[in-house]
C-alpha cells in the first residue's frame, strides 16, 4: 500500500457514493462510518455547511475524517441544488513542521477543495484569531478519537471551555480505534501524508516526533498500519511541542482536559 502523491481535484459524487455504499456494509466498518456520517449530517442540520470548518493538520485521523465529511457535504449539497463549496478549513502551525506534511496539507487543498486557513500556534491565539476572521463559523469537525489523551468524557458534540474561543467541537469518529482508521483509509483508497510509510504512527513537530520503536524489525521500520498493539500508537511522540500546547494537538480540542492528538 502507497500513497499516492497527485493532487487534481477528486470526484465528490464518486467519494459520496463509495462511502454511503461503505456504510451500509454489514461489517463493523460499515458500522462505523454509518455512525461517523450521522454525526456528520447532524452537524449541517444544525449549522449548515456555511457556519462549519474543518480542523487539518495532515495527521490520519483528520485525513479520514476529511473524506466522510467530502461525502456527506456532497450529498446535502446535491440535495439542495448547490454545487461543492470550498470547505474552511483550520490549520494551527507547529514552529518546525515536517516538511512531508505541508506537501500533503497541499496537495489535499486541491483535492479536497479546501479554504485553508493557517494560523500559528499557541493553539488559543491561533483560535482567537480564526474566530476573529471567521465569525461565521459556529462549529469544527475534529478528527479526536477516545482513546486519545483526555477524550474519554468526551460527547459527539462538545461545546470549548468558556474560556477558550466559543465553537462548538465535532467529534464524527470518537469511537473510533487506530486499527479502525488505517482500515477504511485503505478500504476507502484515502490519500494519506507518506510518514506513516516509514515507521511514523503519530505526527506532530519535528522535535517532538521520532519513528515509532515498536515498528523496528530487521533493523527496518515497518508502516503504520503494522502496528499490532494500537496503545503503541504514541510511543514515538515526546511531551515537547512548538505549537504552546500538547503535543501534535493542531486540532481546536481547546480544553487542557480535552486536549487530544490527531496524528
Amino acid at each position: 500500500m502507497v500513497s499516492r502523491t497527485g493532487a487534481a481535484q477528486l470526484e465528490f459524487a464518486l467519494i459520496s457514493e463509495a462511502t454511503y455504499q461503505l456504510a451500509k456494509q454489514p461489517s463493523r466498518l460499515g458500522a462505523k462510518v454509518s455512525s461517523a456520517l450521522r454525526v456528520i449530517e447532524d452537524a449541517i442540520e444544525r449549522y449548515g455547511p456555511s457556519h462549519l470548518a474543518l480542523s487539518f493538520n495532515g495527521g490520519k485521523d483528520c485525513t479520514a475524517l476529511m473524506h466522510m465529511v467530502r461525502a456527506a457535504l456532497h450529498r446535502f449539497e446535491s440535495n439542495n441544488t448547490t454545487h461543492d463549496s470550498s470547505l474552511v478549513t483550520l490549520c494551527v502551525l507547529y514552529k518546525r513542521q515536517f516538511h512531508e506534511i505541508d506537501d500533503f496539507v497541499e496537495r489535499s487543498v486541491t483535492r479536497y477543495s479546501l479554504e485553508l486557513v493557517r494560523k500559528e500556534g499557541p493553539m488559543r491565539q491561533g483560535l482567537q484569531s480564526f474566530k476573529d476572521n471567521y465569525p461565521h463559523i459556529h462549529a469544527i469537525f475534529v478528527g479526536t478519537r477516545r482513546d486519545d489523551p483526555y477524550s474519554s468524557s468526551l460527547g459527539f458534540f462538545s461545546p470549548t471551555d468558556n474560556d477558550w474561543p466559543r465553537f462548538m467541537r465535532v467529534n464524527p469518529i470518537l469511537d473510533w480505534s487506530f486499527d479502525d482508521i488505517w482500515e477504511y483509509i485503505h478500504t476507502a483508497d484515502v490519500h494519506y501524508c507518506c510518514l506513516y510509510e516509514q515507521g511514523y504512527t503519530s505526527l506532530g513537530d519535528v522535535d517532538s516526533t521520532v519513528r515509532n520503536p515498536a515498528l523496528l524489525k530487521d533493523g527496518e521500520y515497518q508502516p503504520a498500519w503494522s502496528l499490532t498493539n494500537g496503545r503503541l500508537e504514541r510511543s514515538g511522540r515526546s511531551s515537547v511541542s512548538t505549537t504552546g500546547s500538547s503535543p501534535a494537538s493542531v486540532q481546536p480540542v481547546p480544553d487542557r482536559k480535552t486536549n487530544s492528538n490527531d496524528g
